[in-house]
């Protein structure tokens, strides 16, 4: 089974976290498929791609590949649109990989994992968000976070600690090997200060943080 797809699984998840193994599983990933599966909506600023047979500048209507890592230069903005529908922003100074993704439309099913390592990003979720079990995840070298149904936020903005927060729809859990938290309210968030320090309880961010969050990840024209 594809190491991605075996951490989709609660199970699986937590048996990663417990070996220790949770920075190279959640940074590695699988060589690019050869069928697209989004594409950029928009670059502001400098955006570039590396994967293992290609390598590039980002700009609108470029394709997005599983394998692809993404990193967003100083000041720019980038919008992605994936197959079910998903929307992912990222901000600047960011590295996000496309771990796994796969999508069925009928009857609908699939999965997302990516992988962020450093920066900011805001993401409504789409088809895949919303299925019975749905199976929506971010790791990160801190923790995972796993989504349903909901427009939330993450990154490493504020401090070198990671924040998250929900904006809208049904929730996110957040775990690692010390613990794990959901959040089900809307401007609720949690920080990660490392991969011993169990997630925070949940509270309600002021509106000065999620008005800094929002602006880290939106366009700037």
């Amino acid at each position: 089974m594809n190491i991605s797809c075996w951490i989709c699984s609660s199970g699986g998840l937590r048996r990663v976290l417990a070996a220790g193994l949770w920075t190279v599983a959640a940074m590695s990933a699988p060589v690019s498929a050869a069928e697209s599966i989004g594409t950029v909506r928009y670059a502001d600023g400098v955006a570039s791609v590396e994967a293992a047979d290609r390598s590039g500048d980002l700009v609108k209507g470029s394709p997005l590949y599983v394998g692809d890592l993404i990193r967003t230069g100083a000041g720019a903005r980038l919008g992605l649109e994936l197959s079910d529908g998903s929307v992912i922003r990222l901000g600047a100074d960011t590295e996000f990989r496309v771990q796994d993704y796969r999508y069925v439309a009928d009857p609908a099913g699939g999965y997302a994992v990516f992988a962020l390592a450093r920066g900011a990003f805001r993401a409504l979720t789409g088809v895949l968000g919303k299925l019975d079990q749905p199976a929506f995840r971010v790791n990160t070298p801190v923790a995972a976070v796993g989504v349903r149904g909901t427009e939330f936020w993450g990154g490493f903005h504020f401090s070198r600690a990671l924040d998250v927060a929900v904006l809208a729809g049904k929730g996110v859990w957040v775990e690692n090997p010390a613990g794990r938290v959901e959040i089900s309210g809307a401007g609720f968030g949690t920080t990660v200060r490392d991969g011993n320090t169990p997630p925070s309880e949940p509270k309600a961010w002021p509106a000065e943080k999620l008005g800094a969050a929002a602006k880290a990840t939106a366009r700037k024209n």
